[in-house]
């Protein structure tokens, strides 16, 4: 069983220490400067791909929909008004707490409002209904959320999901802790790139922080080429001198749902 202390004191070894350290509290630089940094490097690799061992799905929590919405089915204003999705979006949903990065959200069976089609398998022994068409657009912004829960002039700043999707089901990078649940080549990522930090602040040896760094984008190069041969993604994206003739295929979500996703870029040298 690997524990975050087993990669603090790996990252250490990786620099050519020669003392290990029992916890991250303990007084010294070496732990106090592991505690430091252990948690966002590991968030900052976790949010360079759509990592296999961190995607999560799961329902959002709606905050407000456009007046004349199933949610929301009173009569519309004469102009926006706060409390309602900004425009041009009919939903605005909370952003999950453990989402370090959103990758898409889930289409229902019909993308109208009220679909009311239900998920299910046919009951005459056909195939199973899936949730088929490309993933659903969305925008990241913030809102000011007032005690009720509902967007208020006087709320605080808190981040939102906006979509034109109903009862919207979101896949999005989680915030995990635990390296049992994660790639080996993620690990070795981690392990890489905290060295580097540490490097920095107990040396202040750049050419070898830099030389961890390489090392750390190489796992994260294998890392995502190893995820991307755990399932079935057919990258049958439309060449882009096809597309700027106005021809554009959909691409079929059900199976192939990393088709035009950005996987990001690695992490930068001092």
């Amino acid at each position: 069983m690997t524990a975050e202390i087993d990669v603090a004191n790996r990252a250490l070894q990786a620099i050519g220490t020669r003392t290990t350290i029992a916890s991250l509290t303990e007084n010294s630089p070496e732990a106090r400067q592991c505690a430091l940094s252990i948690e966002p490097i590991r968030d900052e690799i976790l949010r360079l791909a759509p990592w296999n061992c961190a995607t999560n799905t799961n329902n959002l929590a709606l905050i407000c929909a456009a007046p004349g919405t199933p949610e929301n089915p009173s009569q519309g204003t004469s102009s926006w008004q706060k409390g309602q999705p900004p425009p041009p979006w009919a939903y605005e949903y909370a952003y999950p707490a453990d989402c370090l990065r959103p990758l898409w959200i889930v289409p229902q069976f019909t993308t109208g409002f009220a679909s009311g089609v239900p998920i299910t398998t046919a009951v005459t022994g056909g195939a199973p209904q899936f949730w088929n068409g490309p993933p659903v657009k969305f925008r990241v912004a913030i809102d000011q959320i007032g005690p009720s829960g509902k967007p208020s002039n006087i709320g605080s700043d808190t981040k939102v999901i906006l979509t034109n999707q109903e009862a919207a089901i979101l896949t999005y990078i989680k915030q995990i802790s635990d390296p049992n649940i994660m790639d080996a080549l993620f690990v070795e990522a981690w392990v890489s790139a905290l060295a580097a930090r540490l490097v920095v602040a107990l040396t202040g040896d750049k050419p070898l922080a830099n030389m961890k760094l390489q090392e750390a984008n190489s796992h994260i190069i294998a890392a995502r080429q190893a995820d991307g041969n755990e399932g079935l993604t057919i990258n049958d994206v439309t060449p882009d001198w096809i597309r700027a003739r106005g021809i554009d295929f959909p691409s079929d979500y059900s199976w192939s749902p990393n088709v035009q996703f950005d996987w990001g870029n690695v992490l930068t040298l001092y």
